[in-house]
């Protein structure tokens, strides 16, 4: 398990009044699946993923999948989208908030994305 560091209260939103933690991992479960599904990007999102989720540059809340975020963040050429399930307070079956996937985004998939979501926090 690497861990990654604590959510900042002020780029979630209501989330921070709901989530028993800040403190967000990867595991090595989850690792693997990036390793497995994005080979091509992995070394550059795993190099990233650590700044993209404790100083994102946007952060949308997943209108399908409950509880989630993705964290947004500009690298040089493209973005990097993390997607954590966060620890809700009743939660029991995600003891921690945890990245479930992570991969390279550009910019027109960005604008795409930003129609199915909700902004939460955008560094203006």
């Amino acid at each position: 398990m690497h861990y990654i560091g604590k959510l900042n209260k002020n780029k979630i939103g209501k989330y921070a009044n709901k989530i028993a933690t800040f403190d967000v991992i990867l595991t090595e479960e989850r690792r693997l699946h990036i390793y497995t599904n994005h080979t091509k990007d992995y070394e550059q999102i795993i190099k990233n993923i650590d700044s993209v989720v404790l100083r994102p540059n946007e952060v949308l809340e997943d209108l399908k999948h409950k509880d989630t975020l993705l964290f947004i963040g500009k690298l040089e050429q493209d973005n990097l989208n993390v997607v954590i399930k966060l620890n809700v307070v009743d939660d029991k079956s995600h003891p921690k908030n945890s990245v479930m996937t992570a991969w390279i985004i550009r910019e027109k998939n960005l604008q795409k994305l930003r129609k199915n979501t909700q902004i939460i926090y955008k560094n203006e």
